[in-house]
């Protein structure tokens, strides 16, 4: 979806991006994150140098041996990381990105996003995985006929993608070990079902 970024990481980092006191989603979270590096272990270490420095701010790029500084290296890594193509993923672009739906979702009812949640996961619960894209295709509809109030001045696909996110982040939170497989559902259900909006407004840059 061009500048590699893709539907996993505007996903990851949207996850990531809201607080959460569930100290067992954000394990789950982590070990998301490094099976997403694992696909490119040659350029994975992007992302292990991101994550290692991006909280020590504080150092005024002391001298290695090799002739460089850390500062230089931190701030390379803290703009880029590894998409599960191989390909650099722009940090602060999919942050941003993130930041304009964590906006929209912020203006969803909570309690309709959380009885949405949980009839999902009873559903999930008696199905196989290979199911979720259907049940979660099917609760994104039934919202979307109901109506999201205070959401109509955005595009019907873009509160789609909104809602299916925070579907994703309730549901991890409520029941972190479902939290991987569902994202995968996740991911797979916006590529089929949103590609073509994304690509209309330019790809994920213009969302």
């Amino acid at each position: 979806m061009g500048d590699g970024i893709t539907t996993q990481w505007i996903l990851l980092t949207f996850l990531q991006d809201q607080k959460c006191s569930n100290q067992e989603y954000k394990k789950e979270l982590e070990t998301l994150e490094n099976e997403l590096n694992k696909k490119r272990p040659v350029i994975s270490n992007y992302s292990c140098l991101w994550r290692n420095n991006q909280d020590s701010d504080d150092d005024d790029g002391e001298l290695q041996t090799d002739g460089h500084f850390c500062s230089d290296i931190r701030n390379i890594c803290r703009e880029m990381q590894p998409d599960v193509q191989g390909n650099a993923v722009d940090v602060g672009a999919a942050r941003q990105i993130a930041a304009n739906l964590i906006e929209i979702a912020d203006q969803l009812n909570q309690s309709v996003v959380s009885r949405a949640s949980d009839n999902l996961v009873r559903r999930m619960q008696t199905r196989i995985s290979q199911d979720w894209t259907g049940l979660l295709s099917s609760e994104v509809e039934r919202l979307m006929r109901q109506g999201i109030l205070g959401l109509q001045q955005f595009p019907q696909e873009k509160v789609m993608l909104t809602l299916t996110m925070v579907l994703v982040q309730n549901i991890g939170v409520h029941a972190p070990t479902l939290l991987r497989s569902f994202f995968s559902t996740a991911v797979q259900y916006i590529n089929e079902n949103l590609q073509n909006f994304i690509r209309d407004q330019g790809g994920w840059g213009g969302i």
